[in-house]
């Protein structure tokens, strides 16, 4: 019982949430001069938070050295703890403002920069309607850093596709997936391309257009797999790229060659006057998921978020249809969440 009350007392009284947000930034940091420039305080007074904190713990929590400091074992299991309690807490915060003034808060996302041009301008578009109290803060990263974004809790859910970066996140407990919706790969030109003039567009067609390709996913597996299941030498390739605006740019001159999924094609076809080519991809999953942390309490703003969007995109995963893209802009779902 002594040893539970001195715990108590430690936490309660001696560690303090201040505390904790000083150890925070020298973390993210790597350096006391640092954390305290961003915490507009001396460099003095965050060495002594520090170390006051160490010497309530017994242990060290940081090893000093010329080029900074680095948590040590002990330091990251309170850093990982005292973020998750952290981020309870404000979740709270979010919840009671929630209940006092339905339809306010805020949603943190991650996605990659193809779902941040395709989906989720309409998910917010949509949400953002209905609730135009909320706040949407979208962070744009490639899909291998989603796990150690959703585990420092740093945002609240993710946007990503198929692919090993979905297949690491879903081999872990750690996390809850739910499935938006199936996209297709689509090939791609302009419509002033002599390619769109065609009746019909085989690879062999393709093979010597400059093609732009993504420098990982599809870009470096199903377009050459394509072309060799067909025993073509591979495209030639005139630009590789992340960026899905320069891709778009490019493609509307009708010089280029390029694949965009039908999500991405459906919002700014029009826009960027494209035409998709009747072209056979091998078939591969490509669907669009939201990953959350099981452990996590999400607040009733970012759970209702999650289900519009999946009711939203439903309709996406049916064969058929340029109705799918009227779908996305009609009323299906009620205000109330």
């Amino acid at each position: 019982m002594s040893e539970i009350q001195d715990w108590e007392r430690k936490i309660g009284r001696r560690l303090q949430l201040r505390d904790l947000h000083v150890v925070f930034a020298v973390a993210e940091h790597g350096s006391m001069a640092k954390a305290a420039e961003s915490l507009r305080v001396t460099q003095s007074a965050v060495s002594q938070v520090v170390a006051g904190v160490e010497q309530e713990l017994g242990v060290r929590l940081f090893d000093r050295s010329r080029r900074g400091v680095e948590a040590t074992v002990y330091g990251q299991a309170l850093i990982r703890r005292g973020k998750a309690a952290f981020d309870e807490l404000r979740q709270g915060i979010q919840e009671i403002e929630y209940l006092k003034m339905p339809g306010t808060g805020e949603i943190r996302i991650g996605c990659p920069e193809t779902l941040a041009a395709s989906v989720l301008p309409i998910a917010i578009d949509m949400f953002s309607d209905r609730w135009p109290d909320v706040l949407f803060d979208v962070e744009i990263f490639a899909g291998d850093i989603a796990a150690a974004k959703l585990r420092d809790r740093s945002i609240d859910l993710v946007f990503i596709r198929d692919g090993p970066g979905l297949s690491s996140l879903a081999a872990s407990d750690d996390f809850k997936i739910t499935k938006v919706f199936e996209d297709r790969l689509r090939v791609v030109v302009g419509s002033k391309s002599p390619w769109a003039k065609l009746r019909r567009v085989d690879l062999t067609d393709l093979a010597d257009a400059p093609w732009i390709m993504l420098p990982y996913g599809w870009g470096v597996d199903l377009i050459p797999k394509a072309f060799g299941m067909r025993r073509l030498p591979p495209p030639r390739i005139a630009l590789r790229t992340f960026s899905i605006h320069l891709r778009l740019h490019l493609l509307s001159t009708g010089r280029f060659v390029s694949a965009l999924p039908d999500s991405v094609l459906r919002l700014h076809q029009e826009r960027f006057d494209l035409k998709a080519l009747r072209v056979e991809l091998p078939k591969t999953p490509y669907g669009v998921a939201i990953v959350t942390l099981k452990s996590r309490s999400l607040s009733p703003i970012v759970d209702h978020f999650i289900r519009s969007t999946a009711t939203r995109f439903e309709t996406y995963s049916r064969p058929g249809s340029r109705a799918r893209a009227a779908a996305a802009s009609g009323d299906t779902n009620s205000r109330s969440p």
